[in-house]
């Protein structure tokens, strides 16, 4: 009979039984090529917080899933509703064969309780796009499925030239002025379900504050935050789209890799070419500040953005599903 045991994360960093089922499990080192499989459970395991708690499920042969969640702060108190995040979700059978999925029904029904019973609301958890498993025991348990996203990965030492910009449209560094115009133009871009279907305004609980919670992301971004360089596309002058980067800060294999992390253009200068310069322009700057590679998270259906990485040699690397589980139904 299989039984489901609790850790602090403090624990389950001690313990060698986690270390061997992230080990084993097959999607671990997904996020980057070449990773091997000791060196991203390590990550993964290096990286849990401190205020985490842990399940693992135990079945014969030892530990056979592992589920994580710890507060999410900043979502709980924008949205003012308690949320938490559950990864790492592992598991040591890969596949989804009946009797994995029965262990992983029975682990997140202990995770869905416990979490409840501390007062969460909402439950957000994210599995890698291969696995099928993770996928199909969350919305057995109830998780719906708000997400689907790929990051792509470019090489930064052979970019093509720049093309030539329409008359009266630039690209520069953002100014002091520039604030409000970049992130209403970001909410709005981010938020509308038809431009881009953000998993925040996805969620009918959640949409309302979605376009205040790029306003914030945008704001931290100028204020150097969580970028370290901003570009304007402008019309006339006037801010009209922009790209956010971060320079390279991790080891292992993201040593040497930037990122873009916010991309936004305005509808009405859509579908005339300029988001591939805008990138090209970002990817020199971050090549030009020591970058190697960059890489970009977005929606799988941001065929726009995925086409414009494509036309610069980058490859897609992983892609992941993000899921929420409303734990008081009744509510709101």
């Amino acid at each position: 009979m299989a039984q489901v045991i609790n850790h602090s994360s403090a624990e389950i960093l001690e313990s060698r039984a986690a270390w061997e089922l992230l080990e084993a499990y097959a999607f671990v080192a997904d996020a980057w090529p070449g990773w091997e499989a000791e060196e991203a459970a390590k990550e993964v395991l290096e990286a849990l917080p401190a205020e985490g708690a842990a399940w693992a499920l135990l079945d014969g042969g030892g530990w056979q899933w592992l589920a994580v969640y710890a507060p999410l702060e900043f979502d709980s108190h924008l949205f003012g509703r308690p949320m938490a995040k559950l990864w790492p979700l592992a598991h040591r059978q890969a596949w989804p064969e009946p009797e994995a999925l029965a262990q992983g029904r029975q682990l997140l029904t202990q995770v869905k309780e416990a979490a409840a019973e501390g007062g969460v609301q909402c439950l957000v958890a994210r599995a890698p796009g291969r696995d099928f498993l993770a996928a199909q025991a969350l919305e057995s348990c109830g998780f719906r499925l708000m997400d689907a996203s790929v990051e792509w990965l470019a090489a930064l030492d052979n970019l093509p030239k720049r093309g030539q910009l329409p008359a009266g449209v630039g690209i520069r560094t953002w100014r002091p002025g520039d604030e409000e115009a970049l992130q209403s133009l970001t909410a709005e871009a981010m938020c509308r379900l038809e431009h881009y279907a953000d998993r925040f305004a996805m969620d009918p609980r959640l949409r309302f504050n979605c376009g205040e919670m790029y306003r914030r992301w945008v704001a931290n971004s100028l204020a150097g935050e969580q970028s370290d360089q901003v570009l304007a596309l402008t019309q006339d002058d006037e801010p009209a789209g922009l790209i956010t980067l971060k320079l390279p800060a991790g080891h292992g294999p993201a040593a040497g890799c930037g990122w873009v992390v916010i991309n936004a253009i305005s509808p009405a200068l859509r579908g005339r070419g300029l988001y591939h310069e805008l990138l090209l322009r970002g990817l020199e700057w971050l090549f030009k500040h020591g970058a190697k590679a960059a890489r970009v998270r977005t929606k799988l259906s941001q065929q726009a953005v995925i086409r414009a990485w494509s036309r610069l040699g980058a490859r897609q690397v992983c892609s992941d599903f993000t899921f929420h589980l409303w734990l008081d139904q009744d509510a709101g």
